[in-house]
């Protein structure tokens, strides 16, 4: 069978999915094909005797109009009240290890001042950012300011150690000295941009002045949300929302070439191992970007893509454990803790998942998301659960064995937006240049969040549909 269509999308990970939807809405002939055996990608939930285990991400911070619209359409909206989940209000306070200990991070700047996290010295550092000057280093041919060279200048060395570090860790388990603030935190690098401080800037953000301030589409409040059954009901719930014949799983690719000066003839063996061909105008590639290598590309394409396909990406192990309430002598009583590199600790940090949203444990029991690895430390992914227990002993105060466990190991967990990243944005916007119809997606360009590649899904398949 012959397929003809206008677009072709390589991979129903959220990215993928993201364009398919928004394509599927401006009537706009599409096919997805997937490599297995579901939708979804990283958004991967497992469920077991009341336990509710992320394999991926844990949660959806909705901040843009568009996914709220999309979580409307598709009746994952916490409005409807069915499937979503709007995070406690425990999920506000954030945890940091600071000399054994987890401390609450102050969530006021008066907190600021208050809070042992932070030296004498550090404190006044941070009261002073508003008179620090803007980076002049692009402008003047000096290169990318790292994240951690950014908040040395702005905050001081107090803020990295006890802070922003640990935040890196959080969210790109990545060292921030090899961190581009510019492309890996672009809304700190457009406080500082726009504003020249990124106190003012969010002052400004929060009365909504200037360029900033005025996106048509930014949500707020923002809202943090999952779902009763996981993060895997967002990828299922947008696949089934698509006609039926435009998803396909269980998908081989044979071969891809570019039909004449545009069209892109691929060729697959489907679910039954049939041999199928289709024709389309233009072609998504969405698989995860360390996969693009082994596509079945024109040579001189796989060779422009080197940059892209060979981005840093560290492991990183998710190990979710559970446990009686009365075995965790710390109230659990946030989002999670997030640990200084100085404390030497095996582990990245651990999120208080039963804390975060209902449902993720039976009654009278918890669960501990704990995470090990990234670009620092990428040995540490292979820590055995005993080294897990002891350290969640040491700082949670946890006894007794776990009455649960799910383990989830990703060879290549995150992207890093490293200080070489503007080479990763030439390659792709090369490829989409010398290659009409060709689009690239994913969390490797636009955010690494699912916000992100939501937001980023729903705008490529806005542009296909304009041309």
């Amino acid at each position: 069978m012959e397929y003809r269509a206008n677009t072709a999308i390589l991979g129903a990970g959220i990215s993928g999915l993201c364009t398919a939807y928004q394509l599927n809405q401006s009537n706009h002939d599409c096919l997805v094909l997937e490599s297995s055996s579901e939708a979804g990608g990283a958004l991967k939930s497992t469920q077991s005797n009341g336990y509710l285990a992320e394999h991926g991400p844990n949660s959806l911070l909705v901040k843009d109009q568009r996914v709220n619209q999309l979580l409307h359409a598709t009746g994952l909206h916490p409005e409807q009240g069915t499937s979503a989940q709007t995070a406690n209000a425990a999920a506000k306070k954030r945890y940091i290890v600071h000399n054994g200990k987890p401390h609450a991070m102050p969530s006021s700047p008066l907190g600021m001042f208050k809070t042992p996290l932070f030296s004498s010295k550090g404190k006044l550092r941070f009261a002073l950012e508003p008179f620090i000057g803007r980076y002049r280093g692009l402008e003047q041919g000096l290169g990318e300011e790292s994240f951690a060279d950014f908040v040395r200048r702005r905050l001081g060395p107090d803020m990295l150690a006890s802070a922003a570090g640990p935040f890196v860790s959080g969210i790109y388990a990545g060292d921030p000295e090899n961190l581009s603030v510019r492309h890996a935190f672009p809304r700190l690098w457009n406080l500082e941009h726009h504003y020249g401080s990124f106190i003012l800037g969010a002052l400004a953000l929060q009365f909504k002045l200037g360029p900033v301030g005025k996106n048509p589409n930014r949500l707020s409040p923002s809202s943090m949300i999952s779902f009763r059954n996981g993060m895997q009901q967002l990828p299922s719930a947008i696949a089934q929302s698509l006609p039926p014949g435009h998803f396909e799983t269980n998908c081989q690719l044979q071969n891809i070439q570019q039909h004449g000066s545009s069209d892109w003839e691929l060729t697959w063996t489907d679910n039954n191992k049939q041999c199928q061909q289709g024709v389309f105008n233009n072609l998504v590639l969405a698989v995860p970007h360390h996969q693009l290598a082994k596509l079945p590309l024109p040579a001189d394409l796989l060779k422009s893509l080197s940059p892209v396909s060979s981005l840093a990406s560290p492991p990183v192990t998710s190990l979710v454990l559970g446990f009686k309430r009365e075995d965790v002598r710390h109230p659990l009583d946030g989002f999670g803790m997030l640990i200084k590199q100085s404390e030497a600790s095996p582990l990245l940090g651990v999120l208080f998942s039963s804390s975060m949203f209902d449902g993720r444990a039976p009654d009278q029991h918890v669960t501990l998301t704990c995470m090990m690895g990234g670009s620092l430390n990428p040995h540490f992914a292979e820590n055995d659960d005993q080294v897990v227990l002891d350290e969640l002993k040491r700082l949670l105060g946890v006894e007794g064995a776990p009455s649960f466990r799910h383990r989830t190991s990703w060879q290549h967990a995150i992207p890093q937006y490293s200080l070489d990243y503007q080479k990763v944005i030439d390659a792709i916007q090369t490829c989409e240049n010398d290659y009409p119809g060709l689009h690239l997606a994913g969390n490797y360009r636009g955010g690494i969040s699912v916000g992100d590649c939501m937001v980023n899904g729903l705008e490529l398949g806005q542009t296909i549909v304009s041309k």
